[in-house]
This record gives C-alpha cells, structure tokens and sequence, in this order.
C-alpha cells in the first residue's frame, strides 16, 4: 500500500512504485515539501511520525524527481534540504530518496537512488499513466524542411539570457523561435533573474517585444499547452519540420533535471543542441544517447561551469552553422541511420532498464 499526504500530486511514481515495492510506503513528493521552511519541518515532521506510526508504514519515499533543486539545498537555505529531512525522518523509519540527479548514477550513495523519470516516462511510452495527457503522440517525420528550433515558455533567467544572445542575429527569423510569455516587470521582481541578469542586460532585454510567438501557433486556443496532445508530444510542426533542436532546459542553476525537451529533440529524430547543466551531454552519452559531437561540438563547453560562457558558446555554434541552412538539412540527411538508431534506443528495454538500474 502506498499512502501520500497529498492525494492528488501533480507529478507521481505511485504507479511504478506500486508496481516495484511490496510493502507500506509514505510517498513524500516535492508538493508536500516544497517551500516548508525549517521552522514549519519540524510540525510537518511531527505529522509524518504520528501517520507513520498509526499505519504501520515500513518505508518514506522522499520523491526529489521532477524538482531541480539539489539534494543539499532547497531555496537558498531557506528550506531544510532533502538529506536534512531524510536524516530526521531515518530516526522514525527506514527512508531513501529518489532523485534525477545524474551525479548519483556515477557515484551510488546508500539510500539516495538516481532515477531519470522525466526520461523513462518518454522513454516507455507511459506519460498516459502519470499526466493527463491519454493522446501523446511519440512519433513524427524523420525528413526535415527547416534548419533549427528553440522554444520558450516558463520565464527562467537562462531562456531570458538566451532570448538576448539570439534575438538580433541576421538568422532569427529562419528559427522556428517562441518565446510565449510576456515579459512584464518580471526583469526586475524576480530575485533569481536579478542574480544572473545584469542591469545592463536588462535595459538590453526590456528593448525586446514579447511575447513572441511562431507565425502558425499565433491563433491557436490554450498556446501555452503548445499542442492538444499535451505538452510532451512530438507533433507539433515545429518538431516535425526543423532539423537541430535548441533545447533550453528548465533548470540551469537550480539542479540538474533532464525533462521532456530533451527526449522530445531525440524522439522527433532531431540534432540535440542542449542549453543544461554542466556534465548532462556527457551524461547522455555515457547511456548510449548519440549526441553527435561529430557535429556539435558540446565537449567544448559541456564542463565549463560559467552558465553565460557555456550560452554564449552554444550560440556561437549555432551563429556558425545558420550561415548555411541548406548544410544543416543535408548535414541531418546524412545522419538519418543515426537519428534512427538513436530513437530505437531511447525507446528500447535495454535503455529504460538502464534508467530504473539504482531502483530495488
């Protein structure tokens, strides 16, 4: 039995954890913790004692899949981090985290499992058991018509760094490029965008309109869910049509989640070009991810730990290679086999047992 003081998370692994464990679990997902500062961890600890000891629960799941906040540190301090309630709640019952932290597929920690959910759920086709989204379509055209794609919509600083670094190059305009919320006076309430913003990048950004949207979703209903078919599908013409995908990740700075951009990029047989966190190129590649370093040169700025240096990296490249659009779509052409190979892995047994690896 697995019991949740939430009962209606937004993201959950109850289904797999039903499927995997065969005892009574606490399922601590990231609503439950999120924002509890430490003065009110100890009420919600208290909470979580008396409902262990009243239903026998053998084992808590503290859930860090789908947060990128690190392990160590949740808001700045502000909150107790999840080994911090992880050590206090051992002293009730046996108690493990889950975490899409790659660092931890590298090097194992008792009792802090790594598990890429954001991937598997794409990887296994099983978004319908998880989201509301029962039509997902994981397939798309292998031939492509248009160069590159870059889509934005929750306003993180790095999408915003982005949106300064692109939007005056001579090539914007051959980008499928969104950018679909307004900017509003979020430059300057947002302390998290203050902290890597600048004031002069910020007047700089001010001067761009937004929101900006793609010429054919301009009209459509509900833009923000991007396609009817729920947010991780790959039918939108954007993934249909553009050869290399210019994925901007949700976090950067945060943590070190890989979400659905990324396995969208590999799914709709795209050339993944990835705005992430330091290390998670080489990662992907280390579990069989063909990142095509033949062609995008990620080695060069996947370690570098400066975020803006890496950006700025990345647009450079992308700066080389829209001087010559008709190259990109031969350059895809030719690696078609590989494209290919690539979806049939990502989809495979083998790679969806290599992500549930740490999982008892």
């Amino acid at each position: 039995m697995i019991y949740t003081l939430n009962p209606h998370p937004v993201r959950s692994l109850r289904p797999l954890l039903l499927e995997l464990f065969k005892t009574d679990i606490l399922h601590l997902t990231y609503r439950e913790t999120e924002g509890v500062s430490n003065d009110s961890w100890l009420g919600l600890r208290s909470d979580i004692t008396q409902f262990v000891s009243e239903n026998s629960i053998k084992l808590i799941i503290i859930d860090g899949t789908g947060d990128p906040c690190p392990l160590d540190n949740q808001m700045g301090g502000y909150c107790p981090s999840y080994i911090d309630m992880q050590s206090d709640l051992k002293k009730i019952c046996k108690s493990i985290i889950i975490t899409e932290d790659f660092s931890y597929y590298y090097k194992p920690v008792e009792d802090i499992l790594f598990f890429s959910y954001n991937l598997w759920i794409q990887s296994t086709r099983n978004i319908h058991k998880y989201y509301d989204y029962h039509d997902t379509v994981y397939d798309t055209d292998l031939e492509k018509t248009h160069p590159l794609m870059c889509l934005n919509r929750s306003l993180v600083w790095q999408r915003i760094y982005m949106l300064m670094l692109m939007y005056n190059k001579p090539w914007i305009d051959k980008v499928d490029f969104s950018f679909i919320l307004p900017m509003g006076d979020r430059l300057d309430n947002k302390p998290v965008i203050s902290k890597y913003i600048t004031e002069e990048e910020k007047q700089v950004i001010k001067l761009i309109p937004t929101p900006i949207f793609l010429d054919y979703e301009r009209d459509i209903p509900n833009i923000p869910m991007m396609y009817n078919t729920g947010a991780s599908s790959v039918n939108g013409l954007a993934y249909t049509r553009n050869a290399v995908n210019l994925v901007t990740e949700t976090s950067l700075t945060d943590g070190t989640v890989l979400t659905e951009k990324t396995a969208k990029a590999i799914m709709a047989y795209q050339i993944p070009v990835l705005v992430t966190n330091p290390g998670q190129c080489q990662f992907l590649e280390d579990i069989g991810i063909d990142m095509f370093s033949d062609y995008v040169p990620w080695q060069t700025w996947d370690q570098i730990k400066d975020h803006k240096e890496r950006m700025q990296k990345i647009v450079d490249f992308v700066d080389t290679i829209m001087q010559d659009t008709n190259a990109i779509l031969k350059t895809h052409q030719d690696f078609h086999p590989r494209l290919i190979k690539n979806k049939e892995r990502f989809h495979s047994d083998e790679f969806s047992n290599l992500l549930l690896k740490q999982i008892p």
